[in-house]
């Protein structure tokens, strides 16, 4: 398949019901079987909002990484931010960069259609970051979504890197308590092990139910445009908000 054809195809324009299904058959499933906790985190390069390149190993040995996946047209990503801001102010004088990565579109409509430059992309991101005053820093994935099919095309997953480059935390969607539990445990660890103290490793998996934000939804459809809210519509089989 050529880079043309890998690009139309990851950024699809609309929103099916089967896409929807998709999601549906590994809702309670392990959404990226191929990475777990523990693993080593595959490296890949992305773009600040000035254009510049940027890799994740370039974090090696400074920082902990933690990144939701995310675009202007997901209205269950954009829930979510308030909480990844505040996440950011709690640890960002600490080694830790909480980033968003911008991935597809998850509803193309009217207003924000599917990418087809990466200064389109770029340009999507910037507007997501001013209209939803996000404070961390957001970075694009490439036009073809490296860094989206690298760690699983779930509409907003959540990962955590640590400063060994190693897998700490995986999940389908954002549970602030969760992710900041885990960046405390980063903290808590580099402190044992100033202090000479054994390590112990736990690998722990759960599984649990989250709300949606009707309201948020409504605003991020309408903001994409009417296609996307009628595409939602068809493909959930009944208005989302509404029935929110």
């Amino acid at each position: 398949m050529s880079e043309a054809d890998r690009v139309a195809e990851y950024n699809r324009t609309i929103f099916s019901r089967d896409e929807y299904q998709r999601l549906l058959d590994v809702a309670y499933l392990d959404f990226h079987p191929a990475l777990h906790a523990g693993d080593m985190a595959p490296d890949f390069t992305i773009t600040d909002l000035d254009g510049q390149q940027v890799r994740l190993s370039d974090y090696r040995g400074k920082k902990h990484v933690a990144f939701e996946l995310g675009c202007i047209t997901a209205p269950v990503f954009v829930n979510d931010i308030p909480e990844i801001n505040r996440i950011h102010r709690r640890f960002r004088d600490k080694d830790i960069e909480v980033m968003i990565i911008y991935v597809r579109e998850g509803h193309p409509a009217e207003h924000y259609k599917a990418h087809t430059s990466i200064e389109q992309k770029i340009g999507y991101a910037r507007e997501l970051q001013r209209l939803e005053a996000i404070e961390c820093p957001v970075l694009v994935d490439s036009l073809a979504g490296e860094v989206h099919h690298l760690y699983g095309l779930r509409p907003s997953p959540v990962w955590v890197v640590n400063k060994e480059g190693r897998i700490v935390h995986k999940s389908s969607w954002l549970i602030g308590q969760q992710l900041e539990m885990v960046l405390d445990s980063l903290l808590q660890a580099e402190q044992r092990a100033i202090e000479q103290r054994r390590p112990r490793w736990v690998y722990s998996e759960n599984w649990t139910e989250l709300g949606i934000n009707p309201q948020v939804h409504e605003r991020v459809l309408n903001r994409a445009g009417t296609k996307a809210r009628h595409e939602v519509s068809q493909a959930f089989g009944q208005d989302p908000v509404r029935q929110g």
